[in-house]
Protein backbone atom coordinates (compact mmCIF):
# COMPACT_ATOMS: atom_id res chain seq x y z
CA UNK A 1 0.00 0.00 0.00
CA UNK A 2 1.32 3.44 -0.95
CA UNK A 3 0.91 6.54 1.19
CA UNK A 4 -1.31 7.93 -1.59
CA UNK A 5 -3.68 4.98 -1.11
CA UNK A 6 -3.59 5.52 2.67
CA UNK A 7 -4.60 9.15 2.23
CA UNK A 8 -7.44 8.47 -0.20
CA UNK A 9 -8.79 5.64 1.95
CA UNK A 10 -8.99 7.88 5.03
CA UNK A 11 -10.37 10.86 3.12
CA UNK A 12 -13.20 8.62 1.96
CA UNK A 13 -13.74 6.87 5.30
CA UNK A 14 -13.16 9.74 7.75
CA UNK A 15 -13.40 12.97 5.73
CA UNK A 16 -14.08 15.25 8.71
CA UNK A 17 -11.64 13.65 11.15
CA UNK A 18 -8.60 15.71 12.17
CA UNK A 19 -5.57 14.42 10.28
CA UNK A 20 -3.18 17.10 11.54
CA UNK A 21 -3.38 19.51 14.48
CA UNK A 22 -1.03 22.32 15.41
CA UNK A 23 -2.02 24.99 17.92
CA UNK A 24 -5.19 26.58 16.51
CA UNK A 25 -4.95 24.83 13.13
CA UNK A 26 -6.74 21.62 12.24
CA UNK A 27 -6.58 19.94 8.84
CA UNK A 28 -9.15 17.23 8.15
CA UNK A 29 -8.45 14.21 5.96
CA UNK A 30 -10.76 15.70 3.33
CA UNK A 31 -8.82 18.98 3.26
CA UNK A 32 -5.49 17.14 3.35
CA UNK A 33 -6.44 15.24 0.18
CA UNK A 34 -7.90 18.33 -1.48
CA UNK A 35 -4.80 20.45 -0.92
CA UNK A 36 -2.36 17.64 -1.67
CA UNK A 37 -4.02 17.03 -5.03
CA UNK A 38 -4.02 20.78 -5.69
CA UNK A 39 -0.25 20.87 -5.16
CA UNK A 40 0.21 17.74 -7.26
CA UNK A 41 -1.80 19.23 -10.12
CA UNK A 42 0.32 22.39 -10.04
CA UNK A 43 3.57 20.38 -10.08
CA UNK A 44 2.48 18.13 -12.94
CA UNK A 45 1.08 21.13 -14.82
CA UNK A 46 4.44 22.89 -14.42
CA UNK A 47 6.22 19.97 -16.07
CA UNK A 48 7.32 17.85 -13.10
CA UNK A 49 7.69 14.24 -14.24
CA UNK A 50 7.57 10.98 -12.35
CA UNK A 51 10.86 10.45 -10.55
CA UNK A 52 11.81 14.15 -10.46
CA UNK A 53 13.20 15.29 -7.13
CA UNK A 54 11.38 18.07 -5.26
CA UNK A 55 13.29 19.92 -2.53
CA UNK A 56 11.30 20.96 0.55
CA UNK A 57 12.47 23.64 3.00
CA UNK A 58 9.65 24.19 5.48
CA UNK A 59 9.20 24.46 9.25
CA UNK A 60 7.16 21.83 11.07
CA UNK A 61 3.62 22.61 9.98
CA UNK A 62 0.66 21.08 8.10
CA UNK A 63 2.33 22.28 4.89
CA UNK A 64 4.90 19.53 5.40
CA UNK A 65 2.16 16.89 5.25
CA UNK A 66 0.59 18.45 2.18
CA UNK A 67 3.97 18.72 0.44
CA UNK A 68 4.94 15.13 1.21
CA UNK A 69 1.64 13.75 -0.03
CA UNK A 70 1.27 16.15 -2.96
CA UNK A 71 4.74 15.26 -4.24
CA UNK A 72 3.89 11.56 -3.95
CA UNK A 73 0.62 12.03 -5.86
CA UNK A 74 2.55 13.87 -8.60
CA UNK A 75 5.00 10.95 -8.79
CA UNK A 76 7.90 13.06 -7.54
CA UNK A 77 10.60 12.24 -4.99
CA UNK A 78 10.50 14.24 -1.77
CA UNK A 79 13.89 15.68 -0.74
CA UNK A 80 13.96 17.19 2.79
CA UNK A 81 16.28 20.17 3.10
CA UNK A 82 18.01 21.06 6.36
CA UNK A 83 18.41 24.82 6.98
CA UNK A 84 20.52 24.38 10.14
CA UNK A 85 24.27 24.97 10.04
CA UNK A 86 26.52 24.05 8.39
CA UNK A 87 25.04 25.38 5.15
CA UNK A 88 27.45 23.14 3.27
CA UNK A 89 25.06 20.25 3.95
CA UNK A 90 22.18 22.14 2.33
CA UNK A 91 24.28 22.96 -0.72
CA UNK A 92 25.54 19.39 -0.92
CA UNK A 93 22.01 17.94 -0.98
CA UNK A 94 20.84 20.44 -3.60
CA UNK A 95 23.86 19.72 -5.81
CA UNK A 96 23.43 15.96 -5.37
CA UNK A 97 19.71 15.77 -6.12
CA UNK A 98 19.26 18.57 -8.71
CA UNK A 99 15.60 19.18 -7.76
CA UNK A 100 13.10 20.00 -10.49
CA UNK A 101 11.19 22.26 -8.08
CA UNK A 102 11.47 23.70 -4.58
CA UNK A 103 8.85 24.27 -1.89
CA UNK A 104 10.12 26.88 0.56
CA UNK A 105 8.75 28.90 3.45
CA UNK A 106 9.36 32.63 3.06
CA UNK A 107 11.08 32.77 6.46
CA UNK A 108 13.56 30.09 5.40
CA UNK A 109 14.09 31.42 1.87
CA UNK A 110 17.20 33.40 2.94
CA UNK A 111 18.94 30.07 3.71
CA UNK A 112 19.16 29.61 -0.07
CA UNK A 113 20.98 32.91 -0.53
CA UNK A 114 24.20 32.45 -2.48
CA UNK A 115 23.40 28.83 -3.35
CA UNK A 116 22.84 28.05 -7.01
CA UNK A 117 20.13 25.53 -7.78
CA UNK A 118 19.07 24.27 -11.18
CA UNK A 119 15.35 25.06 -11.17
CA UNK A 120 13.02 28.04 -11.47
CA UNK A 121 9.89 26.29 -10.21
CA UNK A 122 9.70 27.63 -6.65
CA UNK A 123 6.58 27.41 -4.49
CA UNK A 124 6.65 29.77 -1.51
CA UNK A 125 4.60 29.44 1.66
CA UNK A 126 4.01 32.95 2.98
CA UNK A 127 4.99 36.18 1.28
CA UNK A 128 6.55 35.61 -2.14
CA UNK A 129 10.05 37.11 -2.53
CA UNK A 130 9.55 37.58 -6.28
CA UNK A 131 6.84 37.45 -8.94
CA UNK A 132 8.53 34.42 -10.50
CA UNK A 133 7.58 32.27 -7.49
CA UNK A 134 4.31 30.37 -7.16
CA UNK A 135 2.08 31.19 -4.18
CA UNK A 136 1.25 28.27 -1.90
CA UNK A 137 -2.34 29.19 -1.06
CA UNK A 138 -3.21 29.74 -4.70
CA UNK A 139 -1.99 26.43 -6.01
CA UNK A 140 -3.00 24.17 -3.10
CA UNK A 141 -6.57 25.50 -3.10
CA UNK A 142 -7.06 24.39 -6.70
CA UNK A 143 -9.43 21.49 -7.04
CA UNK A 144 -8.18 18.72 -9.31
CA UNK A 145 -11.03 19.55 -11.70
CA UNK A 146 -9.49 23.02 -12.11
CA UNK A 147 -6.05 21.65 -12.95
CA UNK A 148 -4.55 22.53 -16.35
CA UNK A 149 -6.20 20.69 -19.21
CA UNK A 150 -4.81 17.21 -19.79
CA UNK A 151 -3.09 16.83 -16.40
CA UNK A 152 -3.30 13.30 -15.07
CA UNK A 153 -1.53 11.98 -12.01
CA UNK A 154 0.81 9.03 -12.57
CA UNK A 155 -0.02 5.73 -10.92
CA UNK A 156 1.78 5.19 -7.62
CA UNK A 157 3.39 1.77 -7.25
CA UNK A 158 4.63 0.13 -4.07
CA UNK A 159 8.10 -0.12 -5.62
CA UNK A 160 8.28 3.58 -6.52
CA UNK A 161 10.98 5.67 -4.87
CA UNK A 162 9.10 8.57 -3.31
CA UNK A 163 11.62 10.18 -1.05
CA UNK A 164 15.27 10.36 -0.08
CA UNK A 165 15.70 9.92 3.67
CA UNK A 166 18.94 11.71 4.53
CA UNK A 167 21.20 10.84 7.44
CA UNK A 168 21.82 13.70 9.83
CA UNK A 169 25.33 14.46 8.59
CA UNK A 170 26.60 15.14 12.13
CA UNK A 171 29.49 12.69 11.67
CA UNK A 172 30.10 13.13 7.94
CA UNK A 173 28.48 14.00 4.63
CA UNK A 174 24.71 13.31 4.60
CA UNK A 175 23.68 10.17 2.72
CA UNK A 176 20.28 9.83 1.06
CA UNK A 177 18.68 6.44 1.71
CA UNK A 178 16.55 5.60 -1.34
CA UNK A 179 13.11 4.98 0.17
CA UNK A 180 10.10 3.37 -1.52
CA UNK A 181 6.42 3.32 -0.63
CA UNK A 182 6.94 -0.34 0.27
CA UNK A 183 9.75 0.48 2.71
CA UNK A 184 7.54 2.95 4.59
CA UNK A 185 4.51 0.64 4.50
CA UNK A 186 6.37 -2.29 6.04
CA UNK A 187 7.98 -0.14 8.71
CA UNK A 188 4.62 1.39 9.54
CA UNK A 189 2.71 -1.86 9.93
CA UNK A 190 5.67 -3.28 11.83
CA UNK A 191 5.44 -0.45 14.38
CA UNK A 192 1.64 -0.62 14.50
CA UNK A 193 1.61 -4.36 15.19
CA UNK A 194 4.62 -4.40 17.54
CA UNK A 195 3.42 -1.49 19.69
CA UNK A 196 -0.31 -2.17 19.45
CA UNK A 197 -1.21 1.19 17.90
CA UNK A 198 -4.89 1.76 17.01
CA UNK A 199 -7.16 4.01 14.96
CA UNK A 200 -8.00 6.32 17.86
CA UNK A 201 -4.38 7.04 18.80
CA UNK A 202 -3.20 10.65 18.86
CA UNK A 203 0.46 10.82 17.79
CA UNK A 204 2.83 13.58 18.90
CA UNK A 205 5.36 14.18 16.13
CA UNK A 206 8.76 15.07 17.62
CA UNK A 207 11.03 14.45 14.64
CA UNK A 208 12.57 17.43 12.86
CA UNK A 209 10.98 17.76 9.43
CA UNK A 210 14.24 17.02 7.62
CA UNK A 211 14.92 13.79 9.57
CA UNK A 212 12.58 10.84 8.98
CA UNK A 213 9.86 13.17 7.65
CA UNK A 214 7.55 10.22 6.90
CA UNK A 215 7.55 9.26 10.58
CA UNK A 216 5.89 12.57 11.33
CA UNK A 217 2.67 11.06 10.10
CA UNK A 218 2.96 7.59 8.48
CA UNK A 219 1.54 5.71 11.45
CA UNK A 220 -1.41 8.04 11.94
CA UNK A 221 -2.01 8.14 8.17
CA UNK A 222 -2.10 4.35 7.97
CA UNK A 223 -4.48 4.07 10.94
CA UNK A 224 -6.65 7.08 10.18
CA UNK A 225 -5.47 8.68 13.41
CA UNK A 226 -4.46 12.23 14.31
CA UNK A 227 -0.96 13.70 14.22
CA UNK A 228 -0.11 16.60 16.55
CA UNK A 229 2.76 18.90 15.59
CA UNK A 230 4.98 20.74 18.06
CA UNK A 231 7.84 22.71 16.53
CA UNK A 232 9.89 22.67 19.73
CA UNK A 233 11.85 20.29 21.92
CA UNK A 234 11.47 22.52 24.97
CA UNK A 235 10.14 20.04 27.56
CA UNK A 236 7.46 22.35 29.00
CA UNK A 237 6.07 23.05 25.53
CA UNK A 238 6.06 19.36 24.67
CA UNK A 239 4.45 18.44 27.99
CA UNK A 240 1.69 20.98 27.41
CA UNK A 241 0.95 19.47 24.00
CA UNK A 242 0.81 15.95 25.46
CA UNK A 243 -1.70 17.16 28.04
CA UNK A 244 -3.79 19.52 25.87
CA UNK A 245 -4.21 17.16 22.93
CA UNK A 246 -4.55 13.97 25.01
CA UNK A 247 -1.61 12.43 23.19
CA UNK A 248 -1.53 8.63 23.39
CA UNK A 249 1.68 7.85 21.46
CA UNK A 250 4.96 9.70 21.06
CA UNK A 251 8.69 9.19 20.54
CA UNK A 252 11.39 11.33 22.12
CA UNK A 253 14.97 11.12 23.33
CA UNK A 254 15.57 10.07 26.94
CA UNK A 255 16.43 13.63 27.99
CA UNK A 256 12.87 14.76 27.21
CA UNK A 257 11.35 12.05 29.41
CA UNK A 258 13.85 12.84 32.15
CA UNK A 259 12.76 16.50 32.01
CA UNK A 260 9.12 15.38 32.31
CA UNK A 261 9.87 13.51 35.54
CA UNK A 262 11.63 16.55 37.00
CA UNK A 263 8.83 18.89 36.00
CA UNK A 264 6.21 16.54 37.43
CA UNK A 265 7.83 16.71 40.87
CA UNK A 266 7.11 20.44 41.15
CA UNK A 267 4.20 20.94 38.73
CA UNK A 268 2.20 17.70 38.23
CA UNK A 269 1.62 16.83 34.58
CA UNK A 270 -1.57 15.35 33.12
CA UNK A 271 -0.36 12.42 31.04
CA UNK A 272 -3.39 10.26 31.67
CA UNK A 273 -3.95 9.49 27.98
CA UNK A 274 -0.31 8.62 27.19
CA UNK A 275 0.14 4.86 26.75
CA UNK A 276 3.01 4.41 24.23
CA UNK A 277 6.00 6.65 25.07
CA UNK A 278 8.86 5.42 22.87
CA UNK A 279 12.45 6.41 23.59
CA UNK A 280 14.91 6.36 20.70
CA UNK A 281 18.06 8.11 19.63
CA UNK A 282 19.81 7.95 23.00
CA UNK A 283 20.17 5.63 25.97
CA UNK A 284 17.22 5.35 28.38
CA UNK A 285 18.50 3.75 31.58
CA UNK A 286 16.45 1.48 33.81
CA UNK A 287 16.14 4.09 36.64
CA UNK A 288 14.52 6.58 34.26
CA UNK A 289 12.17 3.94 32.83
CA UNK A 290 11.06 2.94 36.34
CA UNK A 291 10.71 6.53 37.57
CA UNK A 292 8.57 7.46 34.58
CA UNK A 293 6.30 4.47 35.19
CA UNK A 294 6.01 5.30 38.89
CA UNK A 295 4.95 8.86 38.10
CA UNK A 296 2.76 8.38 35.03
CA UNK A 297 1.57 4.78 35.18
CA UNK A 298 3.22 3.66 31.96
CA UNK A 299 6.83 2.69 31.31
CA UNK A 300 9.02 4.18 28.61
CA UNK A 301 9.48 1.76 25.71
CA UNK A 302 13.08 1.84 24.40
CA UNK A 303 13.37 1.41 20.62
CA UNK A 304 16.10 1.50 18.00
CA UNK A 305 15.81 2.61 14.39
CA UNK A 306 17.79 4.26 11.64
CA UNK A 307 17.44 6.19 8.44
CA UNK A 308 18.25 3.07 6.42
CA UNK A 309 15.68 0.88 8.19
CA UNK A 310 12.92 3.43 7.48
CA UNK A 311 12.20 3.70 11.19
CA UNK A 312 12.29 1.49 14.25
CA UNK A 313 13.55 -2.08 13.82
CA UNK A 314 13.93 -2.99 17.51
CA UNK A 315 11.38 -2.24 20.21
CA UNK A 316 10.21 -3.13 23.68
CA UNK A 317 6.57 -4.06 23.12
CA UNK A 318 3.90 -3.22 25.68
CA UNK A 319 3.09 -5.98 28.11
CA UNK A 320 4.21 -7.34 31.42
CA UNK A 321 7.68 -8.90 31.36
CA UNK A 322 8.59 -7.48 27.94
CA UNK A 323 11.16 -5.00 29.26
CA UNK A 324 14.76 -5.83 30.06
CA UNK A 325 16.82 -3.14 31.85
CA UNK A 326 19.05 -1.17 29.48
CA UNK A 327 17.87 -3.20 26.45
CA UNK A 328 16.70 -1.83 23.10
CA UNK A 329 14.16 -4.64 22.94
CA UNK A 330 13.69 -7.36 20.35
CA UNK A 331 13.31 -7.22 16.55
CA UNK A 332 10.04 -5.70 15.40
CA UNK A 333 7.79 -7.76 13.19
CA UNK A 334 9.01 -8.17 9.60
CA UNK A 335 12.62 -7.36 10.59
CA UNK A 336 15.56 -9.73 11.06
CA UNK A 337 18.37 -8.48 13.31
CA UNK A 338 21.68 -10.24 13.95
CA UNK A 339 25.02 -9.58 15.63
CA UNK A 340 28.02 -10.54 13.50
CA UNK A 341 31.75 -10.70 14.15
CA UNK A 342 34.49 -9.09 12.07
CA UNK A 343 34.24 -11.93 9.52
CA UNK A 344 30.48 -11.53 9.15
CA UNK A 345 29.67 -14.74 11.05
CA UNK A 346 26.87 -14.75 13.66
CA UNK A 347 28.18 -13.90 17.12
CA UNK A 348 27.32 -15.98 20.16
CA UNK A 349 24.96 -14.56 22.81
CA UNK A 350 26.77 -12.13 25.07
CA UNK A 351 29.47 -11.36 22.48
CA UNK A 352 29.78 -7.83 21.10
CA UNK A 353 29.66 -7.41 17.33
CA UNK A 354 28.15 -5.26 14.61
CA UNK A 355 24.37 -5.20 14.35
CA UNK A 356 22.96 -5.97 10.89
CA UNK A 357 19.31 -5.65 9.85
CA UNK A 358 17.22 -7.18 7.07
CA UNK A 359 13.58 -6.89 6.00
CA UNK A 360 11.18 -5.36 3.45
CA UNK A 361 11.44 -1.94 5.15
CA UNK A 362 15.23 -1.78 4.79
CA UNK A 363 16.41 0.61 2.06
CA UNK A 364 18.49 -0.93 -0.71
CA UNK A 365 20.96 1.85 -1.53
CA UNK A 366 22.14 5.40 -1.01
CA UNK A 367 21.34 7.91 -3.72
CA UNK A 368 24.27 8.30 -6.13
CA UNK A 369 26.66 6.75 -3.63
CA UNK A 370 27.71 3.32 -4.83
CA UNK A 371 30.71 3.17 -2.49
CA UNK A 372 28.71 3.62 0.72
CA UNK A 373 25.94 1.39 -0.62
CA UNK A 374 28.40 -1.43 -1.21
CA UNK A 375 29.94 -0.91 2.22
CA UNK A 376 26.69 -0.98 4.20
CA UNK A 377 24.06 -2.77 2.08
CA UNK A 378 24.87 -6.34 1.08
CA UNK A 379 22.46 -9.11 0.05
CA UNK A 380 19.52 -7.31 1.63
CA UNK A 381 21.33 -6.76 4.95
CA UNK A 382 22.11 -3.29 6.27
CA UNK A 383 25.34 -3.07 8.28
CA UNK A 384 24.40 -0.44 10.86
CA UNK A 385 27.84 0.51 12.18
CA UNK A 386 26.42 0.01 15.68
CA UNK A 387 28.16 -2.36 18.06
CA UNK A 388 25.68 -4.35 20.11
CA UNK A 389 25.15 -7.57 22.01
CA UNK A 390 22.27 -10.06 22.08
CA UNK A 391 21.46 -12.06 25.19
CA UNK A 392 20.23 -15.65 25.37
CA UNK A 393 16.58 -14.49 25.37
CA UNK A 394 16.99 -12.45 22.18
CA UNK A 395 17.10 -8.98 23.72
CA UNK A 396 19.55 -6.53 22.11
CA UNK A 397 21.84 -4.13 23.98
CA UNK A 398 23.57 -1.13 22.41
CA UNK A 399 27.31 -0.87 23.09
CA UNK A 400 28.49 2.04 20.91
CA UNK A 401 29.07 3.27 17.39
CA UNK A 402 32.03 1.58 15.69
CA UNK A 403 33.43 5.00 14.83
CA UNK A 404 33.41 6.11 18.49
CA UNK A 405 35.36 3.15 19.83
CA UNK A 406 38.83 4.10 21.00
CA UNK A 407 42.00 2.24 21.89
CA UNK A 408 43.43 3.26 25.27
CA UNK A 409 46.87 1.71 25.83
CA UNK A 410 45.88 -0.92 23.29
CA UNK A 411 42.58 -1.77 25.04
CA UNK A 412 39.13 -1.28 23.46
CA UNK A 413 37.08 1.41 25.19
CA UNK A 414 33.47 2.30 24.39
CA UNK A 415 32.49 5.86 25.35
CA UNK A 416 28.87 4.86 26.01
CA UNK A 417 30.00 2.56 28.84
CA UNK A 418 31.75 5.50 30.49
CA UNK A 419 28.71 7.72 29.95
CA UNK A 420 26.41 5.20 31.62
CA UNK A 421 28.71 5.01 34.65
CA UNK A 422 29.04 8.78 35.08
CA UNK A 423 25.32 9.30 34.48
CA UNK A 424 24.58 7.33 37.67
CA UNK A 425 26.15 10.04 39.83
CA UNK A 426 23.28 11.94 41.49
CA UNK A 427 24.80 15.34 40.68
CA UNK A 428 25.12 14.62 36.94
CA UNK A 429 22.27 15.60 34.61
CA UNK A 430 23.93 14.83 31.28
CA UNK A 431 27.26 13.53 30.07
CA UNK A 432 29.00 13.00 26.75
CA UNK A 433 32.34 11.27 26.23
CA UNK A 434 34.62 11.71 23.24
CA UNK A 435 38.17 10.75 22.40
CA UNK A 436 41.17 13.03 22.68
CA UNK A 437 44.77 12.32 21.72
CA UNK A 438 47.71 12.20 24.10
CA UNK A 439 51.31 11.95 22.85
CA UNK A 440 52.10 9.30 25.44
CA UNK A 441 48.90 7.29 25.80
CA UNK A 442 47.39 7.76 22.34
CA UNK A 443 43.58 7.90 22.46
CA UNK A 444 42.00 8.83 25.79
CA UNK A 445 38.42 9.47 26.92
CA UNK A 446 37.28 12.98 27.80
CA UNK A 447 34.01 13.60 29.63
CA UNK A 448 31.83 16.68 29.24
CA UNK A 449 29.41 16.93 32.16
CA UNK A 450 26.29 19.00 32.80
CA UNK A 451 25.47 19.16 36.50
CA UNK A 452 22.12 19.31 38.22
CA UNK A 453 20.94 22.79 39.17
CA UNK A 454 22.87 24.37 42.06
CA UNK A 455 25.35 21.48 42.15
CA UNK A 456 29.11 21.53 42.21
CA UNK A 457 31.52 18.64 42.01
CA UNK A 458 35.19 17.83 42.27
CA UNK A 459 36.57 15.95 39.29
CA UNK A 460 38.18 13.43 41.61
CA UNK A 461 34.70 12.71 42.96
CA UNK A 462 33.64 11.67 39.46
CA UNK A 463 36.70 9.45 39.06
CA UNK A 464 36.10 7.84 42.45
CA UNK A 465 32.46 7.26 41.55
CA UNK A 466 33.54 5.35 38.41
CA UNK A 467 36.02 3.03 40.13
CA UNK A 468 33.44 0.42 41.14
CA UNK A 469 31.79 0.32 37.71
CA UNK A 470 34.48 0.47 35.02
CA UNK A 471 38.13 -0.47 34.66
CA UNK A 472 40.73 2.10 35.67
CA UNK A 473 42.03 2.68 32.14
CA UNK A 474 38.50 3.67 31.07
CA UNK A 475 38.07 6.37 33.70
CA UNK A 476 38.49 9.81 32.08
CA UNK A 477 41.53 11.76 33.15
CA UNK A 478 40.09 14.78 31.38
CA UNK A 479 36.75 16.04 32.70
CA UNK A 480 35.11 19.32 31.78
CA UNK A 481 31.98 20.70 33.42
CA UNK A 482 29.86 22.65 30.91
CA UNK A 483 26.55 24.51 30.98
CA UNK A 484 24.99 22.44 28.20
CA UNK A 485 25.79 19.89 25.51
CA UNK A 486 25.40 20.56 21.78
CA UNK A 487 22.25 18.92 20.43
CA UNK A 488 20.77 18.06 17.07
CA UNK A 489 17.33 19.52 16.27
CA UNK A 490 15.89 16.18 17.44
CA UNK A 491 17.50 16.50 20.86
CA UNK A 492 20.33 13.97 20.45
CA UNK A 493 23.84 14.88 21.54
CA UNK A 494 25.85 16.21 18.59
CA UNK A 495 29.22 14.59 19.25
CA UNK A 496 30.85 16.28 16.28
CA UNK A 497 30.52 19.64 18.07
CA UNK A 498 31.85 18.65 21.48
CA UNK A 499 35.28 19.99 20.65
CA UNK A 500 33.74 23.47 20.39
CA UNK A 501 33.27 23.33 24.18
CA UNK A 502 37.04 23.27 24.77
Amino acid sequence: MTIVEMLRKNAAGFPCKAAVRQESRTVSYEELLYRSEGLAAALVGAGVKKGDRIGVLLPKSPEIFISFLGIAIAGGVYVPLDPTPPRTNLKYVLDLTSPAALIVHSELYPALSGIEFPCDRIVVVGEKPSLQCFGWDEITSRNRALAPCGVEFPQSLDSDVFYLNFTSGTTGTPKGAVTTHSNVYWNTISAVETLGLVHDDVHLCMFPVFVHPHELFARSLYLGGTAVLVDSIYPKTVAKAVSDYKVTAMMAVAAIYDAFTRQHETSPLDFGALRIPESGGSFAGAPLVQKFEDQFGTPIYPVWGSTETAGIALATPPGKGAYRPDSMGKPCRYYEVEIVDEDGAPALPGVTGEMVVKGPAVCGSYYKNAEESKLHMLDGWFATGDLAMKDAEGFFYFIDRKTRMMKVAGMKVFPSEIEKAIQKHPKVREVAVSKIYDRVHGEMPRAYIVLEDDSSIDKNEIRKHCEDMIAGYKIPRSIKVVDSLPKTPGGKINYSQLELLD
